[in-house]
């Protein structure tokens, strides 16, 4: 099944950091929003519904940035699905398009972090994983010493993952952290979890990013003649319950979200040419690709230091220096991801092109559930 593409129109985002208390949710929203209708060129009378992905905004944080922005009294959405709050706003804004029931989306992912969360991002305090004291950065450093067990990878391999992101992002303009690091600065950096670092894990971010899709007939309204990108599908898979002890880094959750992109799509795994990764932890960039069957099983980390996922690689992963240095509002990550891809298609992403793109994934991964083997992925194929 296949549905008609939507067409991005424009993009914005703010860059991503730590924002004092009086830079708010809506403020930030509202400037990505703003620079990703100015780049379309699109008057607020042009926008016929908004759909906002966040986490820690509250039930109708949509409601309150529309009211700040001039948007009150349309139609607006809220969508929690963990860090995949963003992407799936943007495939409930796809549907709606494809549906006929807009022309012209305006989809914000945002989140404040910096002021909601420390020590790192729990379970559901109902949670099963939350009463046994599971944290994310433990759960992350189990699969990375799995990983070398069965493999044969090493801590430096695993490590490389932080030092190909942070030297894509030194050229990212909007990415929370903007300089190159070492191996030694990751191995040698303060421990979180055996045998993961400081290094090895997002940062707790603040940020908005924005996307305006458009139906053929919301382009014609726009006054927009020329091909832009377009997202041609969106897949959204949950966990399965998991039976047995298992393999902790099979990623079949992966493995169906990806099948859900290329079905949706059209567009076959060897077509993708760049790779937006929800590498919230150095490993999960490694086992997410093998479980989409992007990388060879079991190859993810020698890929990563032989430079096959960096530009200029194989398959460059991240050049937007992903969530290890890019920054993690998780409400905003999934779009912020759909933004690099449409630099990256227009060809306009500088230091960080990826020459000759032409298709692209963005994936991202929201949320755990005792159980099974994770909350929500996405997966966003998205091409000229």
């Amino acid at each position: 099944m296949t549905l008609a593409p939507a067409h991005v129109a424009g993009v914005g985002m703010i860059r991503f950091g730590k924002y004092p208390a009086e830079v708010t949710l809506e403020r930030m929203a509202v400037g990505a929003a703003r620079e990703a209708l100015g780049d379309a060129g699109a008057p607020l009378a042009a926008v016929d519904g908004l759909y906002v992905g966040h986490v820690f905004g509250g039930p109708v944080a949509g409601q309150r940035i529309a009211a700040q922005l001039g948007l009150d009294g349309s139609p607006v959405s809220n969508h929690e699905n963990y860090c995949a709050s963003g992407a799936t706003a943007i495939r409930e804004a796809w549907v709606a398009l494809a549906a006929g029931l807009h022309d012209v989306i305006l989809v914000i992912g945002v989140e404040k972090m910096t002021d909601r969360v420390s020590g790192g991002v729990r379970p559901d305090p109902g949670d099963l994983d939350a009463a046994v004291g599971y944290v994310m950065a433990a759960g992350h450093a189990l699969s990375a010493r799995r990983y070398m067990a069965d493999h044969g990878a090493t801590r430096e391999q695993i490590a490389a993952v932080a030092v190909k992101n942070h030297a894509h992002s030194v050229h990212n303009p909007y990415a929370q952290y903007q300089k190159p690091i070492s191996l030694d600065e990751v191995l040698g950096a303060r421990p979180i979890a055996e045998p993961l670092g400081l290094l090895d894990c997002s940062p707790i971010s603040d940020g908005a990013a924005a996307v305006v899709l458009c139906s053929p007939a919301g382009l014609r309204r726009l006054g927009i003649g020329g091909p832009v990108p377009r997202v041609l599908g969106v897949g959204l898979v949950s966990g399965s319950v998991l039976t047995g002890t298992g393999n902790l880094n099979a990623e079949d959750v992966s493995r169906r979200a990806g099948e859900e992109a290329w079905k949706l799509s059209g567009v076959a795994p060897d077509e993708i040419d760049l790779v937006e990764m929800h590498d919230c932890f150095t490993i999960a960039e490694i086992v997410r690709m093998e479980g989409l069957g992007l990388v060879p099983h079991g190859q993810g980390a020698a890929w990563t230091a032989d430079g096959h996922t960096a530009l200029g690689g194989r398959l460059p992963v991240n050049p937007s220096g992903g969530l290890l240095s890019r920054g993690h509002p998780v409400g905003a990550t999934g779009a912020a991801q759909v933004v690099e891809l449409t630099w990256q298609l227009r060809g306009v992403a500088g230091g960080r092109q990826v020459d000759g793109a032409r298709t692209g994934l963005a994936y991202c991964k929201g949320g755990t559930v005792n159980g099974t083997d994770g909350g929500s992925v996405t997966t966003v194929v998205m091409a000229r």
